[in-house]
């Protein structure tokens, strides 16, 4: 059995008829959790929804966040100290119940005594999805995010332990990195080869062995693939429950939603080609000691099809950062 969004509200409905006395929340035990001992809310003093985390063993003390209208705190309950999620934004409660639904369905099959910090992991990966959200993906980010997949799904074929390459989710300087290699990944469709650079970092390669710009040509077709499929593909590639946990921690990190059906099934691509570039004094960039301290950061356009001669093959590269550390 699966928690859903419409269970949550169908909760939240019921106890707004409820008295509340002299406590600060009415709750109901949400069926179907699993492991985990969970409570839909209303907060008594102001009617807001929420989901109480029973916490009878603890909680670490950097569990408090605010962000997107909605709060995370600790909180004494009838039952014990409980961690509470609430809606501060009335007019995000339609959020609020897929991320509840989300977090509930992610932490229910985890056993006892690990439940909980399952659920703190899901909700810091959303405290960073709400930090930057807006009305979903937009399609150029879409596309970027295809192309990272694409990269990402060989190098888990060449090796299933190189996940934690994948660093655009955490804010990276560069997409992937693993001990003194890392990428740079670009993803465009159509033709045209120019791409956007857009901080003064991504094209630095001090600190590395080596940085690679890769360069991910797609095509739209109806027969193509989505972020779903590709994400179904690299899913079935890695070892176990822990891996999938970890990327589908990464994906609403990177800042895919699980309900924004447009950035996940509607935009079908083919892959093209994939060219690398290895970025040394023959691609033109622009670093941050170039510019004066006054200068904070700089977006440029550069165009990959006047560096032609400079072309890697990529299946070399990918073995290049995969064999490292072996």
């Amino acid at each position: 059995m699966t928690v859903t969004q419409a269970d949550l509200a169908s909760l939240w409905s019921r106890l707004a008829g409820a008295g509340a006395g002299q406590r600060r929340f009415v709750s109901l035990r949400v069926d179907g959790a699993g492991m985990l001992d969970v409570h839909a809310a209303l907060r008594t003093a102001d009617h807001s929804p929420c989901l109480l985390f029973d916490a009878r063993d603890g909680l670490p003390d950097d569990v408090e966040f605010e962000v997107g209208g909605m709060r995370c705190a600790r909180a004494a309950t009838d039952t014990g100290q409980s961690l509470v999620l609430s809606l501060e934004d009335s007019g995000r409660r339609d959020l609020f119940a897929t991320l509840g639904a989300d977090v509930i369905g992610y932490a229910a099959n985890v056993s006892g005594p690990k439940a909980l910090p399952a659920v703190l992991t899901r909700l810091d990966a959303w405290r960073l999805f709400l930090r930057s959200i807006g009305d979903g993906m937009t399609r150029s980010e879409i596309i970027g995010l295809i192309g990272e997949l694409r990269i990402l799904n060989d190098l888990l074929t060449d090796d299933p332990s190189l996940l934690t390459t994948w660093k655009a989710p955490d804010d990276g300087i560069h997409d992937f990195e693993h001990l003194g290699q890392a990428l740079e990944v670009k993803a465009t469709t159509g033709p045209g080869s120019r791409v956007t650079i857009s901080r003064l970092d991504q094209l630095d390669d001090g600190g590395l062995d080596r940085l690679d710009l890769v360069h991910v040509r797609l095509y739209e077709t109806p027969q193509g693939e989505s972020v779903d499929d590709l994400v179904e593909r690299i899913t079935a590639a890695l070892p176990d429950v822990e891996a999938k946990r970890q990327l589908s921690n990464a994906l609403l990190r990177r800042g895919l939603s699980p309900d924004d059906r447009r950035a996940r099934s509607g935009l079908r691509t083919s892959l093209q080609q994939i060219v690398v570039y290895r970025v040394d004094t023959g691609v033109p960039r622009i670093r941050r000691g170039d510019v004066p301290p006054a200068i904070l950061d700089v977006s440029y356009v550069l165009d990959l099809g006047q560096l032609g001669s400079a072309a890697e093959p990529w299946s070399s590269v990918m073995v290049s950062l995969a064999r490292r550390g072996h």
